[in-house]
């Protein structure tokens, strides 16, 4: 269901796009393309990308632009391409600098160099960028939890577990609170990274198997790649090889699938790891170097390094080393140098007890005791006893601040309780009071109703027959009088009798007319705008169909229960009739386009040809123009006509509504 859900959104993004329209719904449409894409197909993503930054910049939409660079700086480094990646967040800079007051131009650049510094590596020039960028979302929203979530992520990297969970507990209960599954399923993938770097390996797994089930809830294939790489790396340091195996497997398809190489470096990286463990070192070595391949295109210098650490290991184990001993002290010590001045005290560990292996390989045990040493000092205080009880401290107030903020809500239910019984005993006689007060007094309102509402009802009556009076005796009475004329006429012309019986039928056609528009417009049941729509549709049909006028009607699809009144509705039509005969008779037009709208309270009738048009300063009006404008009067509204030779006609009419 989630599936298709998500292509019926994907599929009505497109149809969007596909009108090149050019406004802002198009837009917005090929951002949410870039999104829904940045995590099924890269390339697809891109695609989009580059379609909306182009029109972001034929609109000078600043806003945008910088909203599609962020999006284009994470598709870029995730493929590979570095130079593309670091070309957009230079534009991401520029755009910031050139709007210093906007804050959401600032909070695009900043936390997207973070991020970038983050995924190649540069964890201690990461970090500030995110810590500023959490400074300038003060709002309880989802860029607030994603902003912890990344700080945490780095602090991960940076081998600081207690400040990782704080950053990642916080931001899982804002996600929560929020209802944001995605975003919790994150959280579930930090927590589960932390602990399995400290070796609690039960925690991590329970972790990783909540986040792996949230994601596979919201088809996010990029996240299960990390959640399956998790689970992998779980059952690795169990000893299940086998399944571990299959994990690694699903994560790498995955990510050629989507087109991630970074993300297939890293897991590739703990495949060869685990082949080590097994001792399948020809496996081992072979997929370490395609891990090293990968993530050198990708850039990450702090993975790299891992990986060409963990092949000079697996070369020292099978003593292929020969006249390469000098030169792998020196890439060994050039890793350390990396992970030192990246921040990465797990990584600097790793790379003293890698020198301390080879000094010990090589008979060097001076400088293998004093780099295990150095390794021993830093997995204590990495993976420390002391650190862990933190952690465990952090997830009990987690949990123990859930269980007391549903108790607090229970005491406050019941106080609201017994405040509400106490209340209702206090108030029982003003009640009683109140109620026989209200009970007279709704009796004499009623009543007072009842005649106010008899006296209006007279009144309207009144009204409508003097209306029904006058319409009889303007329309039908005149037209029955031309009738008889013409038949005393025709009586006394046998020679051109036929053309004044023409005439007669010409006008009753008319009296008959005019008698099914005073019927309609007093009948209770046309009291919907709806009606009123249809009935016009009829008539532009009898008049324009035969004259081969094509005729459009655009707006009234929400504006079916919009209920008019007798005299509304009645003058509405009548201008619209006017407006329809004109163009007929006099524009010469091909195709006429009729709009409603309702705005502000105000109904509007939009009504254009494009016909021959006139001087409208040149032309006297005529008693249909000036009928028309006093039918607007009537509706306290405003009648507009502009025209010109050979542009057309073109009349708009505005009035309130209740």
């Amino acid at each position: 269901m989630v599936l298709s859900a998500q292509n019926s959104v994907i599929d009505s993004l497109q149809q969007i796009v596909s009108l090149q329209r050019h406004d802002s719904a198009e837009m917005r449409a090929y951002i949410e393309l870039t999104y829904q894409f940045l995590r099924l197909d890269m390339d697809k993503g891109k695609q989009f990308a580059w379609q909306a930054a182009s029109l972001a910049l034929k609109r000078n939409d600043s806003y945008n632009e910088s909203n599609i660079y962020t999006y284009l700086v994470t598709l870029h480094r995730s493929t590979g391409n570095l130079d593309s990646a670091r070309y957009y967040l230079n534009k991401l800079e520029e755009t910031a600098r050139k709007y210093p007051s906007n804050i959401k131009l600032q909070s695009n650049f900043i936390q997207s160099a973070g991020l970038h510094y983050k995924n190649i590596g540069q964890y201690s020039k990461a970090l500030p960028y995110l810590l500023e960028h959490l400074q300038i979302q003060p709002e309880e929203n989802e860029n607030r939890a994603g902003a912890m979530l990344n700080i945490g992520n780095t602090y991960i990297l940076l081998g600081d577990y207690k400040n990782a969970v704080q950053y990642h507990l916080q931001s899982l209960r804002l996600f929560e609170k929020l209802g944001s599954k995605r975003g919790q399923s994150f959280c579930m993938q930090s927590l589960g990274n932390s602990y399995a770097d400290l070796k609690q390996y039960t925690q991590a797994r329970e972790y990783y198997k909540r986040s792996a089930s949230l994601k596979e809830e919201l088809h996010d294939t990029r996240g299960l790649i990390n959640a399956w790489s998790g689970l992998g790396d779980v059952c690795r340091d169990l000893g299940d090889f086998k399944t571990a195996e299959h994990y690694y497997l699903s994560a790498i398809n995955a990510s050629r699938t989507i087109k991630l190489p970074a993300d297939e470096a890293r897991v590739l990286h703990q495949l060869g790891l685990m082949y080590k463990k097994m001792n399948a070192l020809a496996e081992a070595r072979d997929t370490m170097t395609k891990s090293l391949k990968l993530a050198r295109a990708a850039g990450d210098s702090t993975l790299s390094a891992s990986i060409n650490s963990a092949i000079i290991g697996i070369d020292l184990l099978v003593k292929q080393q020969n006249q390469k001993e000098k030169s792998t002290e020196e890439i060994l010590k050039k890793n350390l140098n990396t992970f030192i001045s990246s921040g990465d005290r797990g990584g600097e560990a790793d790379g003293y007890a890698k020198l301390s292996e080879y000094y010990a390989l090589n008979n060097q045990f001076d400088k293998a005791f004093f780099n295990l040493k150095k390794y021993e000092s830093l997995i204590d205080s990495v993976e420390g006893g002391t650190v862990l009880l933190q952690l465990k401290e952090l997830e009990e107030q987690y949990k123990n601040d859930k269980r007391e903020k549903e108790i607090e809500l229970l005491k406050k239910d019941q106080e609201l309780q017994k405040l509400e019984l106490s209340r209702q005993h206090a108030n029982t006689s003003i009640i009683i009071v109140a109620l026989v007060s209200v009970i007279l007094i709704s009796i004499i309102l009623i009543n007072r109703y009842r005649v106010l509402n008899r006296t209006r009802r007279q009144v309207e009556m009144e009204r409508m027959r003097n209306t029904i009076a006058r319409d009889l005796h303007d329309d039908i009475g005149s037209t029955l009088s031309s009738i008889n004329i013409i038949s005393q006429m025709a009586l006394n012309d046998a020679n051109g009798s036929a053309s004044h019986f023409q005439r007669i039928a010409q006008h009753s056609s008319s009296m008959m007319e005019s008698m099914s528009d005073i019927v309609w417009s007093i009948n209770p049941n046309n009291d919907s705008l709806e009606q009123v729509i249809t009935k016009m549709k009829e008539f532009a049909s009898e008049i324009l169909d035969p004259l081969d006028i094509a005729y459009t009607f655009s707006g009234e699809e929400n504006l079916s229960a919009l209920k008019l009144d007798v005299s509304t509705r009645k003058n509405l039509f009548l201008i619209f009739k006017e407006a329809i005969n004109n163009s007929a008779k006099y524009s010469s037009a091909r195709a006429i386009a009729i709009d409603f709208k309702k705005e502000n309270g105000n109904l509007s009738l939009h009504m254009q040809d494009n016909g021959k048009g006139f001087d409208a300063q040149a032309v006297s009006l005529g008693n249909g123009l000036r009928n028309m404008r006093e039918r607007a009067i009537n509706l306290r509204g405003k009648l507009d006509l502009t025209s010109s030779a050979e542009a057309g006609t073109a009349i708009s009419l505005s009035f309130p509504i209740t």
